[in-house]
């Protein structure tokens, strides 16, 4: 296979995985202190509960995998704006978990989009912890394109003889 067949392949390949989306993000969630939990969500699942009021924006997710107290295990999770309770973690060994705070989260086209960082959270019944919240990272499909291009042109490298040319004086 010549060169130029190869690198136009590795174009091809390109241009194909361009046009897929890119996969969703996750986001990390850490809640340390009194109890603590570890889970994730994908920034694009959308929520189980959705509600905008005078009194704050509510959001909660349906069994969001984690570990809860050290158990592995789903949970509902919620969170909340102004008046409403900043984390609630139900369902778990945890027992009742309510956590107020600052807002975790704003709303953008009716979609929540969470502020990264560590903030401190206050609880009567927990006491006082702290929630961590990072991105989780997720290769792009076109660095995915790029890599495997570049393997391709690699191999092609390596594998491309050169011609010996045999030099012959007059």
């Amino acid at each position: 296979m010549s060169f130029k067949k190869i690198l136009s392949a590795g174009a091809a390949t390109a241009a194909i995985l361009s046009a897929f989306p890119a996969a969703a993000d996750p986001i990390t969630f850490v809640l340390s202190g009194g109890k603590t939990a570890t889970f994730t969500i994908e920034t694009n699942t959308t929520p189980d509960f959705f509600s905008t009021s005078a009194f704050g924006n509510q959001i909660s997710y349906d069994n969001v995998s984690g570990i809860f107290g050290g158990i592995a295990g789903n949970a509902s999770i919620g969170f909340g704006t102004f008046l409403f309770a900043t984390l609630n973690i139900g369902g778990t060994p945890l027992g009742f978990t309510q956590y107020a705070g600052p807002d975790l989260f704003t709303l953008v086209n009716d979609k929540p989009v969470f502020a990264f960082g560590s903030y401190a959270l206050n609880s009567i019944t927990s006491g006082p912890a702290t929630l961590t919240i990072s991105a989780g990272a997720v290769p792009e499909p076109m660095a995915w394109a790029m890599m495997l291009g570049g393997f391709g042109m690699l191999g092609a490298t390596l594998r491309y003889r050169r011609r010996k040319m045999a030099v012959s004086f007059a």
